[in-house]
């Protein structure tokens, strides 16, 4: 494996770039009314836009919800639905502290957390540290979908963090501590999930597979066997860079951002929502 691991260099990143406008054919076909499929524009743009964002590049592109403004709340529901089949193989899957249908609501439930037995991002204000997606599950998600249907009325915005990047800056910093992340964690939820895996991994092609939720990996200690010092510091070592290494992108209304879940670490800030303005509603989809 090359010693190399950057494809997203976060000197040389314009944000600009990741905004992808959604050609009016393309829209035209995916509202289409009841059972009537989406023909080939539409398929053909997804793929290509999965392709070259996706699982190249960046990671991530954003579908500029300027570029199609005039749509009420339910027809970006029925468009989303029409969507998500296009960009991956959508998945449901049920934990013992996440419901994830094919489209599932994002929005703030009242809970809130005050450990690490007990985080719940999606039905939470409360601030999102970095992560990837379904880390309690043998094979995690590849990529996910979140539609701003209304952003809140303060903060809300997401962090995203490469993965290879995150490589490249800790093997400069020390090398020993990438291998110390090639070895099997236990990733515990604390609600009766847990799974053994490694941090980094690489799939058959050479790509990476990034797994990270340092609440479950805290939890898991005491069932990691070579958790030692040294394993320590190369966890801590982790944390304390992805603050060094983010991006922050504010959805508008409309935009859906598509992420590469194997490849970035994504967090949100916290947000407020007003009595006197629309509470914030997201769209998530989940993909093999």
């Amino acid at each position: 494996m090359s010693a190399v691991f950057s494809r997203w260099p976060n000197e040389d990143f314009n944000l600009d770039e990741a905004y992808v406008p959604l050609p009016e054919m393309v829209l035209d076909d995916l509202m289409g009314e009841g059972d009537e499929k989406p023909a080939g524009p539409a398929k053909e743009w997804a793929s290509a836009q999965m392709d070259r964002h996706v699982y190249r590049n960046r990671g991530f592109f954003v579908i500029d919800g300027a570029s199609y403004p005039d749509l009420d709340p339910q027809q970006r529901v029925h468009f989303t639905k029409r969507l998500a089949p296009f960009l991956g193989k959508p998945i449901v899957h049920h934990s013992k502290h996440l419901k994830q249908d094919l489209v599932t609501d994002v929005k703030d439930k009242g809970v809130r957390f005050t450990s690490s037995k007990n985080q719940n991002f999606s039905s939470s204000n409360q601030e999102a540290v970095e992560h990837t997606e379904s880390t309690e599950l043998p094979t995690p998600i590849g990529a996910f979908l979140l539609h701003s249907i209304q952003p809140a009325y303060r903060g809300g915005a997401n962090r995203f963090v490469n993965a290879y990047t995150l490589l490249d800056t800790l093997a400069a910093t020390e090398a020993a501590y990438v291998e110390v992340l090639k070895r099997p964690f236990c990733f515990d939820t604390a609600r009766g999930e847990r799974v053994e895996a490694p941090i980094v991994s690489y799939d058959n092609q050479g790509n990476l597979d990034f797994r990270w939720m340092l609440a479950f990996l805290e939890n898991g200690k005491p069932y990691t066997a070579h958790w030692d010092d040294h394993t320590q510091e190369a966890i801590e070592a982790v944390r304390d860079l992805m603050p060094k290494l983010r991006i922050k992108v504010t959805l508008g209304t409309g935009d859906i951002v598509i992420v590469n879940n194997k490849m970035m670490l994504h967090a949100r800030d916290g947000f407020e929502d007003h009595p006197d303005h629309p509470p914030r509603w997201l769209l998530r989809s989940w993909f093999v």
